[in-house]
């Protein structure tokens, strides 16, 4: 019996996914629930596991390739046994050490016809399969210990590239480490080429041609898709934040003693969560296939965060139920996931509303694209000291740029600037968030 292993829905907003490495090899034996395959699915890296335990036949999606929710994957063998009195011809028996033997002889047994009795396949039945010649020949397999696959991941190196030198065609660590060496020479000589070529190249119209996948192409995807989609407008405006700065500096010792960072960012995301639950057609989203606006009962607020691998944004889950610290420190948290690569996709999924901060990278205002399907964007710049206007007098005070993108489909400019007021006077009195 064999078992198609298909491509889960692991996305929202996305069908497609890449498929960024395989734990296995075709022949290999693998148990149920082991790791196959890691797929890269919008902005997250996924695993797949095996749904039964049996023998990878065939490998259907190669490393690189791509794959629509749906498709099959790879497919596994699954070991069945006949019943009592059962027909021999229709099932397979084979024990783990007949089953070694056919892997070293390079014997595939789902297809060798069984001698032995109650139709179980013997050695002898794989040894005249393998001197016969009468098996077709198998996929390569690769003999590696698990940490030693683990660090080829960590490397990116394929074990297709390696040339094993353990025993038994084993695949050692150095082996990788070998590898690694000729890819670096390789990568030198090819950009002491690439030197030598812009230096005698006379036209100034050369160019290099980068693939576009992964998590850039996904960026890329969501950013046309939204704009193509939304009709978007952006309000700007500003917070006095310097009962905000009083605040955080008063209780950041308090935060420190319980382990939280706590961050201008989750002030934010505490009074957007109070906003939204206002105004909660920000909160929502339009279905257009059915015509429908779509306004949760939920607050889950995600939060852009800058990684080397591309933006991710992760989401606090039910924001306006949580404390300025539990949202501090969700932040910290699934910030940390995502620049280590180890965030999950269900981590980033489901957020109804976005926060982008460019504050971090000393920005002020500027034109957040809407996360498709949401119908808001807040953006948020740098707290810094200027000149303001109280009482007809001029004070120094610090301030925070905000930048409100909407949707003009559902929402109106007269509600976007309240909204955008109301979050205004959240973060500039921030007691009121600690009594929500």
């Amino acid at each position: 019996m064999v078992v198609e292993v298909t491509l889960p829905k692991l996305s929202d907003s996305h069908d497609e996914s890449f498929i960024t490495f395989w734990h296995v090899s075709e022949g290999d034996a693998v148990e149920k629930g082991a790791t196959l395959v890691e797929v890269q699915t919008e902005k997250a890296v996924s695993e797949i596991h095996a749904p039964e335990s049996g023998t990878v036949k065939e490998i259907k999606k190669k490393r690189g390739d791509t794959a629509k929710v749906g498709e099959v994957l790879a497919v596994i063998a699954v070991e069945t046994f006949a019943p009592d009195g059962g027909d021999p011809q229709t099932e397979i028996k084979i024990t783990p050490r007949v089953k070694k033997l056919a892997k070293e002889l390079g014997v595939d047994w789902s297809t060798v016809t069984p001698t032995g009795a109650n139709g179980k396949i013997t050695e002898d039945d794989i040894r005249r399969a393998a001197s016969a010649g009468k098996q077709r020949t198998p996929q390569k397999t690769f003999v590696a210990a698990p940490s030693v696959r683990k660090f080829a991941r960590e490397q990116n190196v394929s074990l297709e590239e390696i040339t094993p030198s353990g025993k038994n065609g084993r695949i050692l660590k150095s082996d990788i480490e070998a590898a690694l060496s000729v890819r670096q020479q390789k990568a030198t000589d090819e950009a002491a080429a690439s030197v030598e070529i812009v230096k005698k190249q006379e036209s100034r119209e050369k160019v290099r041609r980068v693939p576009l996948t992964g998590i850039r192409k996904a960026i890329a995807q969501a950013m046309v898709r939204s704009t193509r989609t939304i009709p978007q407008v952006t309000h700007f405006g500003e917070a006095d934040a310097t009962r905000l700065v009083q605040h955080r500096r008063r209780i950041q010792p308090l935060a420190e003693q319980q382990g939280v960072k706590l961050t201008y960012l989750a002030y934010v995301v505490k009074a957007l969560a109070a906003v939204l639950k206002k105004y909660p057609m920000l909160n929502a989203s339009l279905d257009e296939e059915r015509e429908e606006i779509v306004i949760h009962e939920f607050i889950h607020i995600g939060f852009a965060v800058d990684t080397d691998r591309g933006l991710l944004v992760p989401v606090i889950r039910d924001a306006d139920q949580k404390s300025l610290f539990q949202i501090a420190k969700e932040i910290e948290e699934l910030t940390a996931k995502a620049r280590a690569g180890t965030i999950q996709a269900v981590e980033m999924s489901g957020g109804t509303c976005t926060v982008s901060n460019i504050g971090s990278a000393n920005g002020s205002w500027f034109t957040p694209i809407i996360h498709y399907p949401q119908s808001c964007l807040l953006g948020i710049g740098k707290v810094e000291k200027k000149p303001v206007v109280v009482d007809d007098s001029i004070e120094i005070a610090s301030v925070m740029p905000l930048s409100l993108t909407y949707d003009h489909r559902l929402i109106d400019g007269m509600m976007a600037q309240h909204a955008l007021n109301e979050c205004q006077t959240y973060l500039s009195e921030p007691d009121w968030l600690l009594v929500m």
